[in-house]
C-alpha cells in the first residue's frame, strides 16, 4: 500500500503521532540541531562536550577547586556497572587529599524525578555503598 504524504499525514494525526514534515524539520539533514530529552543545550567548553550548560558550570567550578588545591582529582563521565547489566554513568567523581571520594551529578528538578535515575541512584547505594550528591 501507498500513501501520498498527506494520507500519511492525515493518519499520522489520527493516531497522535508526528508528520512527515515534522520528522524532516528534526532531521541531521536540515543543519538544525535535534531537540534534546529535557530541552536541555549542548555546550564545549575547552574541547569537552558538556550535554547541558550546567554540567558546564559545575564543571567549571570544579576546576577552580582543584586549581586552588581544594580538589586532587576531578574525573569526567566516570562509568559503574549496576547488576543487570545496568550502567550508571556519574557526571563527576571528585577526591580531596584526604582521600575522600565523592560521586556528583548535576540534575534539574525534572531529571532527579525521573523513575530511571531514582533506581539507578538507589542501586548505587546498595551495591558500592556510594551515595550520589546532587548539585
Amino acid at each position: 500500500m501507498r500513501w501520498t504524504e498527506e494520507e500519511y499525514a492525515a493518519y499520522e494525526a489520527r493516531r497522535g503521532g508526528t508528520t512527515p514534515q515534522a520528522l524532516r524539520a528534526s532531521s541531521p539533514c536540515t543543519g538544525e540541531p535535534k531537540r534534546t530529552k529535557y530541552g536541555n543545550r549542548r555546550v564545549e567548553i575547552d574541547g569537552k562536550r558538556f550535554d547541558s550548560q550546567y554540567e558546564a558550570e559545575v564543571y567549571g567550578e570544579l576546576m577552580l577547586r582543584q586549581r586552588a588545591g581544594e580538589l586532587k582529582l576531578v574525573l569526567r563521565q566516570v562509568p559503574f556497572d549496576l547488576p543487570g547489566g545496568i550502567k550508571y554513568i556519574a557526571d563527576f567523581v571528585i577526591m580531596d587529599h584526604a582521600g575522600n571520594i565523592e560521586v556528583i551529578d548535576a540534575k534539574s528538578e525534572i531529571t532527579r524525578k525521573n523513575r530511571v535515575y531514582i533506581n539507578k541512584k538507589k542501586q548505587m547505594a546498595s551495591e558500592w555503598g556510594i551515595e550520589i550528591r546532587e548539585v
